[in-house]
């Protein structure tokens, strides 16, 4: 017999949020009703605490989230920090300059909260414009990022954005020449080129889940989770009920156990109704 599902935790973008950054009405109400019917839900996302809240705070979620895909976890209601992982900033200066060695475009998050949390020395061009078209409000710009890590004992992460062999050059000199101390999140890869992000030891989404399973006493067979890009690859292998959207990369529709309906059609809703709702009620 399966077990019922106790812990439904959803990515942002790509998944829950539609192609315009909406939450469709039919998503929020099905949650509302999951959450009703006594199951926990909550949000695991890449996006930062500032370009999020107000999403957790139209769904109403009162239990801690998850927030640069792992890197933090905080109660949106009342702001206690559960988990603060940052990464060294001797190690985020190394990371700027293997960067510039391979011709990859470096971004310095400095700051969890933060409203300019994003450090860059010059204007972006290539696959992933838009991303920072939308969050051009976060960004700082500088004449040296090395500099400017130098003054600092930790920031948030690095993204490393570039085409995907000099990303991966980059990630690999790395591996061969660092310590450990820091943990490479694959997050998407478009028109060949890789937006990777580096963050702190202990940090991806699969980790976040470990505080969840001990928080409420679950157990990974009774977990859920939904989402669509490369950063939710490792959590999808874990849990018992693993749901990729139909808009997400084959690869990952090829790791999840179902697939759902696009961001666009209200995926989500759809994967909750056919497989916790309808479980719950015994239909």
């Amino acid at each position: 017999m399966v077990s019922l599902i106790k812990l439904v935790c959803i990515d942002l973008d790509g998944t829950l949020l539609d192609s315009k950054k909406h939450i469709s009405q039919r998503n929020a109400e099905t949650i509302r009703r999951v959450v009703e019917s006594g199951v926990h839900v909550t949000i695991f996302t890449g996006r930062s605490f500032g370009s999020a809240a107000h999403y957790l705070k139209e769904l109403d979620i009162r239990i801690p989230a998850v927030f640069q895909n792992g890197a933090l976890i905080i109660d949106p209601v009342s702001m206690k920090i559960f988990r603060s992982i940052e990464l060294d900033a001797n190690l985020a200066k190394r990371f700027v300059e293997l960067a510039r060695a391979y011709s990859v475009y470096p971004v310095v998050y400095e700051s969890f909260f933060f409203e300019k949390d994003m450090a860059i020395e010059n204007t972006y061009e290539g696959a992933f414009e838009q991303y920072f078209q939308l969050n051009s409000h976060r960004i700082r710009m500088v004449e040296d990022l090395s500099k400017e890590l130098s003054q600092k004992k930790s920031v948030v992460e690095i993204a490393l954005v570039g085409k995907i062999e000099s990303v991966n050059r980059v990630i690999e000199e790395a591996s061969a020449k660092l310590k450990n101390g820091y943990t490479v999140v694959e997050n998407q890869k478009r028109e060949r080129e890789a937006f990777v992000e580096i963050f702190g030891p202990g940090v991806g989404k699969e980790r976040a889940l470990e505080f969840f399973l001990e928080m409420y006493a679950v157990t990974l067979e009774e977990v859920m989770y939904i989402g669509d890009n490369l950063n939710d690859a490792s959590i999808m292998r874990m849990v018992g009920t693993s749901v990729a959207m139909m808009n997400a990369p084959d690869e990952i529709k090829m790791i999840a156990k179902h697939v759902t309906d696009s961001n666009d059609e209200s995926g989500v809703a759809k994967a909750l109704e056919r497989l916790l709702l309808r479980e719950r009620v015994g239909e």
